[in-house]
C-alpha cells in the first residue's frame, strides 16, 4: 500500500464538519436532558477520536495498516462497523439489566398489592362483623 493513498482534503473537511455538527447536536441533547451524561461522554470521545483520525493523515494511514485495509475509507468503515457492534453489545447489556430490574419491581409490586388487598379484605370483614 502506498502512502499516497489518503483521503482527499475535501473528504477530510466534510468528515470533520460532520463530526463537529454531531458534537454540537450532542451538546444540544445533553442540555435538553435527552441523553445521559455517561452516554454523551462516550459519544463525545468517539466523535473527537474520529475527527482526529480523519484529520491526521499519518494516523489514518497507521490505522489502515493496523487493520490490514487497502484504503483509508475501508479502514474508517471497519472502525465504524466495530464501533456499531460494540454499541449494540453495550446497549444490549443495558437493556438486559433494565429488564431484570423491571421484572423484580413488577414482582415486588404484585406482592405488595396482594398484601394490601388482603388487608383491605380483613378490614372490610371486621367492619361487617361490627354491624
Amino acid at each position: 500500500m502506498s502512502d499516497s493513498v489518503v483521503l482527499s482534503n475535501r473528504a477530510q473537511i466534510i468528515l470533520a464538519v460532520i463530526g463537529l455538527l454531531f458534537i454540537i447536536y450532542l451538546f444540544s441533547l445533553l442540555r435538553k436532558h435527552k441523553i445521559s451524561e455517561t452516554h454523551g461522554l462516550l459519544w463525545l470521545v468517539v466523535s473527537i477520536a474520529m475527527i482526529v483520525i480523519v484529520s491526521i493523515d499519518t494516523l489514518l494511514m497507521k490505522f489502515t495498516t493496523i487493520l490490514g485495509a487497502q484504503y483509508p475509507s475501508s479502514a474508517l468503515s471497519m472502525i465504524g462497523l466495530l464501533f456499531i457492534i460494540a454499541m449494540l453489545l453495550f446497549f444490549t447489556l443495558q437493556m438486559t439489566s433494565i429488564s431484570i430490574k423491571f421484572r423484580k419491581l413488577v414482582q415486588e409490586l404484585s406482592i405488595q398489592n396482594a398484601a394490601l388487598q388482603q388487608r383491605v379484605e380483613v378490614l372490610e370483614r371486621s367492619q361487617q362483623s361490627r354491624r
